[in-house]
């Protein structure tokens, strides 16, 4: 009777042994299944129109086409610039009439500059939910999300007499846009690129700065810091190196341009927090989630990609159909990893949320190889 009793107990055990091994190789197997799942979506883009121009870091001519043929079908004065994050290469760069302006023509940033602004903010950890007089109570992320102008102005504010003018000059420098006082070079930044590009007569950019110093009034430091429509000059170059420092953990990669390929490494340098890129990457995904940008939301909606950016309108007050507006970007695969830039501007196409923000997530959707009718064809 004990014999059989033992014998049983041996048999439960053997049984629960095997049962427990089918269980952990199953849920292992399906643990491989949906990372692979997950691998298979991320490299979309690998099946798409410029997969072998990416994965050599190479610009795509076919997405130069189509950003110029989204341009034209909608009228549209515009200009717009496609980086790799992670290499710094150069994807994709387009402009509707370059004898007008272009991706090296110098523009004011607009609204856009709040993304600078966010990022000095969290660079010094300054608290999240600030009260500021005057003002919507807003955390830093809202305020990026809503665009308030005015909680801008209280936020350029504050961190100037918080860090001091002559540190958050030295950060904007970090980030890409000097003080004018600082700038050696004439009119041009002959050293923006890692090895001279192809394109030299168009992608030679203007030079990017400020003209903020320790003695500029506050009104003029708060509307320069949070609306940028004077005292501030960018180009669509300059802010898409920004933007793949931000989609790549603060790390700023010096720009490449090519048609070949090339072994030689990009320059990479942190010019923020990983922290601080982690939650610039997560404002911009609100904007267009539920932001100034929500009209493009669904662009995206059937690939698992995602598109992130801050909108920019200007000039002057009511914005309307007249405005110029920016759309600076980033692209998410379906992991939640930014891959791409993309900063465009229009010229009197309306607000940043609008036209600008339409054709980068459009454009979006060629690079991954999810184009398809009415998206502009």
């Amino acid at each position: 009777m004990i014999f059989t009793r033992l014998r049983l107990s041996v048999f439960v055990v053997f049984l629960i042994a095997v049962l427990s091994g089918f269980i952990g190789v199953a849920s292992k197997r399906a643990r491989k299944s949906k990372v692979a799942t997950g691998s298979n979506a991320t490299e979309i883009s690998s099946a798409g129109p410029c997969a072998k121009e990416i994965a050599n870091g190479l610009v795509c001519e076919a997405a130069n086409r189509r950003a110029l043929e989204l341009m034209q079908v909608a009228r549209l004065d515009a200009i717009t610039v496609v980086q790799n994050t992670s290499t710094g290469a150069l994807v994709a760069f387009a402009a509707a009439d370059p004898h007008k302006f272009d991706v090296s023509t110098p523009l004011p940033p607009l609204s856009v500059v709040k993304l600078m602004l966010a990022a000095c903010w969290w660079d010094h950890g300054l608290p999240e939910n600030p009260e500021f007089q005057d003002a919507p109570r807003l955390s830093i992320h809202e305020g990026i999300v809503t665009g308030s102008d005015n909680f801008g102005r209280r936020m350029a504010a504050v961190l100037r007499k918080s860090i001091g003018t002559e540190q958050v000059l030295a950060d904007f420098n970090r980030y890409g846009f000097p003080s004018q006082q600082m700038i050696l070079e004439p009119t041009r930044e002959g050293t923006f690129w890692a090895q001279p590009p192809q394109w030299q007569m168009r992608l030679i950019p203007a030079l990017a700065y400020t003209s903020l110093t320790t003695t500029t009034p506050d009104r003029d430091w708060e509307d320069t810091l949070s609306i940028a429509e004077a005292r501030f000059t960018v180009t669509a170059l300059h802010l898409s190196r920004f933007l793949q420092a931000v989609g790549n953990d603060g790390f700023m990669l010096q720009p490449t341009a090519r048609i070949e390929p090339a072994k030689q490494r990009s320059k990479s340098t942190r010019i923020m927090k990983s922290q601080t890129a982690r939650k610039l990457q997560a404002a911009m995904r609100d904007v267009v989630q539920r932001g100034t940008a929500k009209s493009s939301a669904n662009i995206l909606a059937d690939t698992g990609w995602q598109i992130g950016g801050k909108t920019g309108s200007g000039f002057g007050a009511p914005i309307g159909p007249q405005s110029d507006g920016w759309f600076a970007g980033l692209i998410f695969d379906p992991r939640g990893k930014a891959r791409f830039t993309v900063a465009t501007f229009v010229r009197r196409g309306g607000p940043g949320g609008g036209n600008a923000a339409r054709i980068s997530a459009q454009l979006a959707r060629y690079l991954i190889g999810k184009d398809g009718p009415g998206l502009g064809r």
